[in-house]
């Protein structure tokens, strides 16, 4: 009950306050007001979602929110969209099956494990419109009723970890963290390019403030399971980490960064009612910068782009409210100037001068290792360009100073106890 009543209050939040200053104001029309005349001007398109998370997940609450604004500007109701949660792996073409039973005529797929099933589905259903996220094989399957999408969500873990790392700072210089040992944790749902570009953003975001941050990351190997997902930020509290970052789809880590007075910056949502003292901000996505567009192509028979990747500069990213009491002073003029930068294409989040591999330059390395060579063509303007070849990321190797931890720090602090 406790999981349930503070998804629901982020939900509120998210739909309240996502980034620093949009707001989720619904118009006349909508699902929210009750519907009307902009909901039959949308015709006949109804959109089915798919996630494996449940209800609760952080990242189903995120795309909700995003769908949410998008009916209020494109007139869906209520009854034009449905979502399926807990979806297995393998249970994808059923849940297809239903929801174009449903009369679904426009399926977003929310996790790339659905990208294979999802193609045997867009060639089964070749009148239903396909649209997968971070995946990466719409193009290469010369299927018209198939498309990718995905966030350069990297950029607003580059800003989180600014904010971080400016608390960091803080906390070094009034004795409340120690400069030796990880002074930085960051738990990801799994090894992946994209929780992997994330650490490596908000890596380098913390360490425009303090160069001299080192990171642990601790994979979880599940998705949406809010005690596993826990256990690992545990396991950081316990290796000694003073901040801490996350990709992951529960509340979990925002928790036991609360109950150990640890500041953080989360995924998805608005995470403070979750940790009012130590919730920073969160990397998020406006998901309705997508939906909305989708939805006005089918409206106006316009074709849809079959990789499209959104950012800043498209307000497709963003970061949520900044905890204002616990920030540092002069955050929120520097969050503002970075964004501005970024938008703007100045801002070089993985910029080749700032960071190494293996102790070599990247550029070096990608030219003259075999290993590395797949990112060559992605290098240019002295920086690696994520999100380069198509929509999703593919930066999947970690940067000097980021080391994945898999020691059991609390049975060693179980030990020392007895």
């Amino acid at each position: 009950m406790r999981k349930c009543t503070l998804l629901l209050v982020i939900l509120v939040m998210v739909l309240a306050a996502s980034g620093c200053s949009r707001s989720w104001n619904f118009q006349e029309g909508t699902t929210e007001a009750g519907g009307g005349t902009k909901a039959a001007a949308s015709g006949g398109i109804k959109a089915g979602f798919l996630f494996v998370s449940g209800e609760e997940g952080t990242d189903v609450l995120s795309h909700k929110a995003g769908m949410s604004k998008a009916q209020a500007v494109t007139g869906l109701a209520a009854g034009q969209v449905v979502y399926k949660t807990n979806v297995n792996k393998n249970d994808v073409e059923k849940k297809v099956d239903e929801l174009v039973e449903s009369g679904c005529n426009v399926i977003f797929s929310c996790n790339a494990v659905f990208e294979d099933s999802i193609l045997e589905c867009a060639r089964k259903y070749p009148d239903v419109t396909f649209c997968q996220m971070d995946g990466r094989k719409a193009e290469e399957s010369g299927l018209d009723n198939m498309h990718n999408y995905y966030t350069r969500i990297y950029e607003a873990y580059y800003v989180g970890g600014m904010v971080a790392g400016k608390k960091l700072v803080h906390m070094l210089n009034t004795g409340k963290a120690s400069p030796y040992g990880p002074n930085v944790g960051f738990v990801a749902s799994k090894k992946s390019p994209e929780a992997i570009s994330c650490a490596n953003a908000f890596y380098m975001g913390v360490k425009r403030e303090y160069s001299n941050a080192t990171m642990y990351i601790r994979y979880v190997n599940s998705s949406g399971v809010y005690d596993n997902d826990a256990k690992q930020a545990k396991q950081l509290v316990a290796a000694g980490v003073s901040i801490m970052g996350e990709y992951t789809s529960t509340s979990a880590v925002a928790s036991i960064c609360a109950e150990n007075g640890i500041p953080m910056v989360g995924r998805d949502v608005n995470l403070i009612s979750a940790a009012p003292k130590n919730a920073l901000t969160s990397a998020t996505s406006d998901w309705s910068v997508y939906y909305t567009y989708v939805i006005q192509c089918l409206q106006d028979g316009k074709e849809i782009e079959k990789d499209w990747i959104g950012g800043y500069a498209e307000g497709a990213n963003i970061i949520s409210q900044l905890n204002d009491k616990y920030i540092v002073d002069g955050t929120a003029k520097e969050v503002a100037r970075l964004e501005k930068n970024i938008r703007d294409h100045k801002a070089r989040i993985f910029n080749l001068e700032k960071f190494t591999v293996q102790g070599q330059n990247f550029k070096d390395l990608a030219e003259n290792n075999d290993e590395y060579k797949r990112f060559k063509d992605a290098i240019g303007d002295g920086q690696y360009r994520e999100s380069y070849r198509h929509s999703a990321p593919d930066l999947d190797v970690l940067f000097d100073g980021v080391e994945v931890s898999d020691y059991n720090y609390l049975a060693s602090q179980e030990e020392e106890n007895n």
